[in-house]
């Protein structure tokens, strides 16, 4: 399922909306799935950590594909799920077999992605520090082994990077950050704060352009907080990420969300709470929370996170302790707007009418209800809907579901206006609306 949507309208920030009255907007944090990794380290030739990993949906069978990093070798594995929460081990990956990296990032062969990657399953990047150092393009043409191309295809990337096919625009996004950056007078080796999201594009994964720094720290961080890593993916009519936060002062690592239009410019959720936050006292994932190197995974009305957890800190090298977890979230749940004992009222910016539209909604109203007025214009909370297109008919109530078409009596469809746009005045009571598409009748 794409998670691409021109119709979706989530709540990430109030650009579309004219009027909030008595709603509150909430980050929702990913459910932990398994309380326990669901991929440990075996203690033997992977030793007692699996660092940063990838996992691709095998698009005809659904199967679940996870190239992971084993810190006793950094040599890739591969293994096999059908669902995240039980994975069959399939041993080396590499085709070089003594070929090892700090990090590798998978995505699917883009349509213009070049020679190289001409008959491959997938294609990626890979960082090494070791025996040649510098970042390698990746391909599997089988489906399980990955060989390398070349080093130094993004000079000056430093050595944690994602990778995203970007299926809209046929191009690949890399976010690293740019080596360890420096300030004018400093000596060499001392840095304050380096770690930047800086975004590269192509279309061949060997020829590349610099966009720059496109998100950093501001005021609104503690002072040793550091953006570690950042994967982007497209979801509605832009883009989300899940971006790493590094707390330097007490090496510990969670995940805020991140939203953009262009993948450009881009914005922290508000409040920056964490999206994938840390486990608690002496659970397995207390000191280290972040996504594998892949966007979310479609699994029917929920969209699959796994992601790389740690019990020991940032520097803890050798004595590591790290697997591989899964969470998950509703489809298009990532941000609500609640309600509580006294209704709120939302209107939203214009939306066309030029043909016949349906409204879906996202919301779980069990314990309260939820309407839908039509209203030709927006001055206020409480101007007059258009007649057919009242509150009352459209309520729904004791309802959870990511996908509610809502009908006002008989009609299911709004009807064309003059204009060409309406406005949609939500009511809610004791509930959640978490997103909704306005969509043109099938």
């Amino acid at each position: 399922m794409a998670l691409a949507d021109p119709d979706l309208h989530l709540f990430l920030d109030d650009r579309d909306v004219l009027v909030r009255e008595r709603l509150y907007r909430r980050v929702q944090p990913l459910r932990r799935d398994v309380c326990e990794p669901a991929l440990a380290a075996n203690g033997a030739d992977e030793g007692t950590a699996i660092g940063y990993s990838s996992v691709m949906q095998d698009p005809a069978t659904g199967q679940l594909r996870m190239w992971y990093l084993p810190h006793q070798d950094f040599r890739p594995r591969l293994a096999l799920s059908a669902n995240g929460l039980q994975w069959e081990r399939q041993g080396l990956a590499m085709a070089d077999a003594e070929f090892g990296f700090d990090n590798l990032a998978l995505a699917p062969v883009g349509r213009a992605a070049g020679p190289w990657a001409e008959g491959a399953c997938w294609v990626g990047i890979g960082y090494r520090n070791r025996g040649g150092s510098g970042l390698y393009a990746l391909r599997s043409v089988d489906g399980r082994y990955l060989e390398a191309r070349e080093p130094g295809i993004v000079p000056g990337a430093g050595d944690r990077s994602s990778l995203y096919y970007d299926p809209v625009l046929d191009q690949y996004l890399l976010i690293s950050r740019r080596g360890k950056l420096g300030l004018p007078g400093m000596a060499p080796g001392e840095f304050t704060r380096p770690r930047l999201a800086n975004l590269w594009r192509s279309q061949d994964l060997i020829r590349w352009e610099d966009a720059g720094v496109i998100l950093r720290y501001d005021d609104l961080d503690d002072p040793d907080v550091e953006i570690y890593g950042m994967q982007p993916f497209r979801c509605g009519r832009g883009f989300l990420a899940f971006v790493e936060m590094y707390h330097k002062n007490v090496e510990r690592l969670d995940t805020q969300l991140a939203h953009s239009d262009d993948g450009l410019i881009w914005h922290r959720t508000q409040a920056r709470v964490p999206v994938l936050p840390l486990g608690g006292e002496g659970a397995w994932d207390s000191h280290w929370a972040v996504p594998t190197l892949n966007p979310p995974i479609a699994a029917g009305e929920r969209l699959l996170v796994p992601y790389i957890g740690a019990g020991t800190k940032h520097g803890s090298g050798v004595r590591h302790r790290r697997g591989i977890g899964l969470a998950s979230i509703r489809r298009d749940g990532w941000v609500s707007l609640e309600a509580g004992r006294t209704e709120g009222v939302l209107v939203t910016g214009p939306l066309p009418l030029r043909q016949p539209m349906v409204l879906e909604v996202n919301a779980n109203v069990h314990s309260g209800y939820l309407t839908a007025a039509v209203i030709a214009a927006a001055p206020g909370p409480n101007h007059e809907p258009v007649p057919g297109y009242d509150a009352a008919g459209s309520r729904i109530e004791q309802r959870d579901a990511v996908c509610q078409r809502l009908a006002w009596g008989e009609r299911t469809c709004v009807a064309p206006m003059d204009s060409g746009f309406c406005h949609l005045r939500f009511t809610l009571y004791q509930g959640s609306l978490f997103s909704y598409r306005w969509r043109p009748a099938d």
